[in-house]
């Protein structure tokens, strides 16, 4: 599985690198499937034909996909001294306004 930043047009379209618009050529359609954060998109269609998945299976197959795209994730976690310093420097900047009046 490869990672790269997609652009995102001002009308909407997405602009995809040369190696995966080539690979989608014969692609009929695409299926996604997205929440908050994540968006999935997938060459097949759901099959009607395809054995019954109960809910704790599907529920198992998006945590594992879920745990396989994390590891993408190239942001370190963030220290609560990281955090203390953010919000310290906010208030400090917060306050520099408005001591002078902005």
């Amino acid at each position: 599985m490869q990672l790269q930043k997609i652009d995102i047009l001002e009308d909407g379209r997405l602009l995809l690198p040369d190696e995966l618009r080539e690979s989608l050529k014969n692609t009929p359609e695409l299926w996604m499937a997205w929440n908050d954060d994540i968006i999935v998109i997938n060459r097949k269609s759901p099959d009607k034909s395809q054995e019954f998945i109960s809910q704790d299976e599907r529920i198992k197959r998006f945590f594992a996909t879920a745990d396989k795209l994390s590891k993408f994730n190239e942001v370190a976690p963030i220290s609560e001294e990281e955090i203390q310093a953010e919000v310290e420097a906010y208030r400090s900047e917060k306050r520099a306004k408005n001591k002078d009046g902005v």
